[in-house]
């Protein structure tokens, strides 16, 4: 009966923990880097997900560097690649990124839901 018991409770409670992902946005899912290239001229803190042959390259929003804080530590601003695996969604907009030689990208943002080190 323990077991049971046991077992229903981390059925609700794992059912609870999917709840906090939105229901009505795609929410996407892909390995991925963590990467800061600024100090080769290439662009500061940004997501690189593979795709086919390419890259996308995305850049989380105000509230999501908080998540990505706190699971790979603070910014340094050092040459940087770290491999993750992210659970996202995009935001619609577009946000600017600091590059080399004074320029400005402008990458997809996005959501950060999760994100753990490879």
């Amino acid at each position: 009966m323990k077991t049971i018991i046991i077992l229903a409770g981390l059925l609700a409670w794992s059912s609870c923990i999917n709840d906090k992902l939105p229901k009505d946005i795609e929410v996407l899912e892909s390995n991925a880097e963590w990467v800061n290239m600024l100090a080769a001229d290439g662009c500061s803190w940004h997501f690189e997900v593979p795709s086919g042959d390419s890259l996308l390259y995305y850049v989380p929003d105000d509230a999501s560097l908080k998540v990505v804080d706190k699971a790979l530590g603070k910014k340094e601003d050092s040459y940087s690649f770290t491999k993750v695996h992210i659970k996202y969604s995009l935001t619609g907009a577009k946000k600017g990124v600091t590059c080399g030689w004074g320029a400005t990208g402008n990458f997809d943002e996005i959501v950060i839901y999760k994100v753990e080190k490879q």
